[in-house]
């Protein structure tokens, strides 16, 4: 799942070449462990280390190799735990180290791995269609509602990686009777389809639009063979609808920051 979400999360940073180089992408992988990094965007979701814990183990020579990569890029290290899947003694040796919880609450991770696709809901007037180059900056500019924590750039990101045609990455527009109200990506990771960028405008909330694009991106996925799915949220009402399709949810993703030096 982290792997999953390293491949979704890193489009984001590399949507373009200028985007790329716009947000200084520096991201590596250390030992199998995802290091999101973007020199040039103070934003802790493309700023951290995946797996630590569970790609790999934690060592001191794995975290000094993660600490310099982030000193180089002009970020403190943070690491993404999997809370819950990474070892008690594993965690004592990021505390020997000065690492602590950022903060209490953290980003949801839920899978899909049952054995049908969800059925689809019936929604009164939605329409779902497959956004193409043309369409981006409509797609960008409805979805930005619900991502406005991210700043204005965030458009230009999003709308950057629909126009690329990157193999493996759609985008869905819905419409409730012709008007755009929401969006979502869906990411070909293997045989892992990881959906993102889900969004409902607020005078569309409360129909079960945000049920219905879930459902039809995985049965999108689904058709291609993919029979694992992937999705994160730190938002109550999406983990409801999430969890009223199938999902269920492994863990809770919680940023560790290395408070002092030990």
């Amino acid at each position: 799942m982290q792997r999953a979400e390293g491949v979704s999360v890193r489009s984001y940073l590399n949507a373009s070449p200028k985007l790329a180089r716009g947000a200084g992408d520096a991201t590596a992988r250390i030992a199998g462990v995802i290091c999101l990094a973007a020199k040039n965007v103070d934003e802790p979701f493309l700023n951290r280390a995946l797996g630590v814990g569970t790609i790999a183990d934690v060592t001191d020579r794995l975290l000094e190799h993660i600490e310099r990569h982030y000193e180089r890029a002009g970020r403190a290290a943070r690491l993404a735990i999997a809370t819950g899947f990474v070892p008690a003694a594993q965690l004592r040796r990021l505390e020997r180290r000065g690492y602590a919880p950022a903060s209490e609450n953290g980003v949801l991770v839920y899978a899909y791995d049952r054995a049908r696709p969800p059925a689809m809901p019936d929604v009164d007037g939605l329409t779902i269609e497959r956004v193409t180059p043309t369409g981006a900056t409509l797609y960008a500019r409805t979805g930005f509602t619900s991502f406005r924590e991210r700043g204005p750039g965030f458009i230009d990101v999003i709308e950057a990686l629909v126009r690329s045609r990157r193999r493996g990455v759609r985008a869905y527009l819905g419409r409730v009777d012709g008007k755009p109200a929401a969006t979502g990506m869906h990411f070909d990771v293997g045989v892992v389809g990881a959906l993102g960028n889900g969004s409902v405008l607020p005078a569309f909330r409360g129909r079960g639009l945000q049920r219905a694009m879930i459902a039809h991106r995985m049965r999108e996925g689904w058709s291609r063979g993919q029979r694992v799915f992937f999705g994160e949220t730190e938002n109550p009402a999406s983990a409801h609808n999430m969890e009223e399709l199938g999902w269920r949810r492994l863990y809770e993703e919680i940023d560790w920051e290395r408070r002092s030096a030990n």
